[in-house]
């Protein structure tokens, strides 16, 4: 297997654990869909799984071509509240990251 797609590989897989429900009801499409994601960003900072997690879920609502059922959308929408509790996503570019929340308040002395 040639790195790009080892990388592509490791990063769906690390993903997959912060998706339950999306990934259950994507089934094999999973696989597909998070290569072509993965191919369009690169995470970056501490928590790589949960940005690429978050930043799958934005790049699926935004795929016209991909015809999502309706259970697949509640799954997808309800992982991506249950990380928007304690992660907010940043995007530079291609690049995205996470912060936690709780890290901003603090830095923020609340």
């Amino acid at each position: 297997m040639e790195p790009a797609r080892e990388a592509a590989a490791l990063r769906l897989w690390q993903a997959a654990r912060f998706l339950p429900q999306s990934v259950r009801l994507l089934g094999t499409r999973y696989r597909s869909l998070f290569v072509a994601y993965a191919q369009q960003c690169s995470p970056q900072g501490d928590s790589l799984a949960v940005a690429d997690a978050l930043a799958f879920v934005e790049f699926m609502f935004l795929q016209n071509r991909v015809g999502l059922l309706d259970p697949e959308q509640r799954a997808l929408r309800s992982d991506q509240k249950a990380l928007r509790r304690r992660y907010r996503l940043r995007r530079r570019g291609d690049a995205v990251s996470v912060v936690e929340k709780w890290k901003v308040l603090q830095w923020l002395s609340f």
